[in-house]
């Protein structure tokens, strides 16, 4: 029944192998993290000097941070889209020596999506060095990771070309495609089902093939993809099962295969009559209670973010995995880097990887000050928060990523540290500063005085009239009145914790938030949509439940009853 592993123990080998010297070049690096951040920044310096941004920002004048703040500003992407933008005609030596091996894509603060320039040193040191670092710590703590199959949710290494012919797409993607071949069969699905453009499609061919299998590990970024896994299986159990038995693939899922692909994926099905009878007998045991516990007894672990946004999810999942299992954080990860590292199960924070970027940071307090100040990693405290500033060897110059994190402890000297929230997640219509946070605290409130758990919701600006909208969905048994009145509690709740807020609203300079219910599966409608719209990536997606963005609230506006 499903198709085994190949020599486990030789994975487990290889890879440790590789892995501990990784850990003794990161522990050293921590041991000592004001020199390991001044070397990280000369070999930037010393290599990019002769480069167009070099050039432009005296590199060969630059000997001290001070000179580095002199010379270069803070700046967020749009600051370095120029650059990028003669890179993408052709042009080498711009923002690093060379050109680009790809572009990591992602959505932008305009209308232009990122293009992130990744250069050849960086994917070696940043994205090689780290996932095997990463990987080699969850085996580490989880012997049994390859005994059974890998679930993976990531985009396509290439969805198309720059001007002068370079790939873009998912770092992902990049590096599911390019795994070793010792590991290639450790994923349940090949690599082509990836590349399917209908994600609704691509969730199916998915777990068409995890499903014909006893799934060991699950690496997926946002934990609302596992929710979506489920009610997949739940919606198609029958297709899926269908499909196991005869050894195909439902012929419309079929169709949105890329051509290139299409043999690749055919020759991977094989008709499994034992897992199928083995999937219809849980169901008929189960039921509508059937969990992935049921048909993935032996899952290890699954590897997701848990801060931030996200820990909204989190409680969603509850019963729904074997109690074995560990659910372990992902760590801080962005399109522009992978700047925290995770290094054990039972961490809900994330470790700088001091050891490949450079760090400056903002206190949260300063963030908004024309001149504030700036610091080095060796000079948080414990428990401030602050904006992260990067710069890395792939063209990333005191790059402000928009990231509100908080210092939770050391790993010896290097930050231990959790992501909050975007910063982003802060409006103020009137003066009110409201904060993600915030709102996500009086949601809690209010459903817990309500005795409600809404399925999902966000507030958004209404800039024109002054006042907030919320867009909720509740669950079907909700009664009328239950709603009518959910926004004034909400309303309440956000007075209580805001005293900005209650002034503003007690002024009426800002409007009563106005609700607007969301019909059934609004969150994959609205995902979906901001997807088509090239707004946000499938990968990547993250729910912010404080918007500022028109286009966001013309999305829920058109989506609402």
């Amino acid at each position: 029944m499903s198709q085994p592993v190949k020599k486990p123990w030789l994975k487990k080998m290889l890879l440790t192998m590789i892995g501990r010297p990784l850990v003794k070049d990161f522990n050293k690096a921590s041991r000592n993290l004001k020199e390991a951040q001044e070397e990280i920044l000369r070999k930037v310096i010393q290599s990019c000097k002769n480069t167009a941004f070099g050039k432009d920002h005296n590199f060969d004048k630059i000997v001290t941070i001070e000179d580095y703040r002199k010379y270069v500003p803070i700046r967020d992407f749009e600051g370095h889209r120029p650059y990028v933008e003669r890179m993408t005609k052709g042009e080498e030596n711009v923002l690093f020596p060379g050109k680009p091996l790809f572009y990591n894509t992602t959505s932008g603060t305009s209308s232009k999506p990122k293009l992130i320039p990744v250069s050849p040193e960086y994917f070696k040191e940043a994205y090689k060095k780290i996932s095997r670092l990463w990987l080699y710590t969850c085996l580490r703590d989880n012997p049994k990771l390859f005994h059974g199959k890998n679930l993976s949710a990531v985009a396509p290494a290439e969805e198309g070309r720059v001007e002068d012919g370079t790939p873009y797409g998912s770092i992902s993607g990049v590096l599911s495609r390019s795994v070793p071949s010792v590991l290639k069969d450790v994923h349940s699905a090949p690599y082509g089902v990836v590349c399917i453009k209908d994600y609704f499609k691509k969730y199916y061919a998915s777990l068409r093939f995890a499903l014909a299998n006893d799934v060991a590990y699950i690496i997926c970024a946002n934990p609302s993809s596992l929710l979506q896994f489920h009610k997949v299986v739940m919606e198609n159990y029958s297709d899926l099962v269908h499909d196991i038995r005869e050894g195909t693939l439902r012929q419309d899922v079929v169709a949105e295969l890329p051509h290139e692909y299409l043999d690749s994926v055919i020759l991977a099905l094989k008709p499994d009559q034992e897992r199928a009878r083995f999937l219809e007998e849980i169901m008929e045991e189960h039921g509508d209670k059937l969990r992935p516990k049921h048909y993935w007894p032996n899952l290890v672990c699954i590897n997701t973010w848990k801060q931030g946004n996200c820990a909204q999810v989190l409680p969603k999942l509850e019963g729904y995995y074997p109690e074995s299992t560990a659910i372990r954080e992902f760590g801080y990860q962005a399109s522009e880097g992978r700047a925290g590292l995770v290094l054990g199960n039972d961490w809900d924070y994330s470790v700088l990887a001091a050891h490949v970027y450079h760090f400056e940071f903002i206190e949260e307090s300063q963030q908004d000050e024309e001149k504030p100040d700036v610091l080095l990693a060796h000079e948080l405290e414990k428990g401030k928060r602050y904006k992260i500033i990067i710069t890395n060897t792939s063209g990333l110059y005191r790059y402000d990523i928009n990231d509100i994190i908080e210092v939770v402890g050391f790993y010896n000297q290097v930050p231990l540290f959790r992501f909050l929230r975007k910063g982003e997640g802060f409006t103020s219509l009137t003066g009110e500063k409201l904060t993600e946070t915030q709102l996500i605290d009086a949601m809690d409130d209010t459903c817990k005085k309500q005795s409600l758990q809404v399925k999902h919701f966000t507030l958004c600006c209404d800039e024109k009239n002054l006042c907030y909208k919320l867009f909720i969905e509740f669950p079907g048994d909700t009664n009328k009145e239950m709603k009518t009145s959910f926004a004034k509690e909400l309303d309440e709740c956000l007075k209580s914790i805001n005293e900005e807020y209650e002034c503003k609203r007690g002024s009426d300079r800002l409007a009563a938030p106005l609700l607007f219910e969301l019909p059934d599966n609004s969150y994959e409608l609205v995902k979906s949509e901001l997807i088509e719209r090239g707004m946000a990536r499938e990968g990547q997606y993250k729910v912010i439940y404080l918007q500022r963005k028109p286009v966001v609230l013309d999305i829920l506006e058109s989506v609402a009853i």
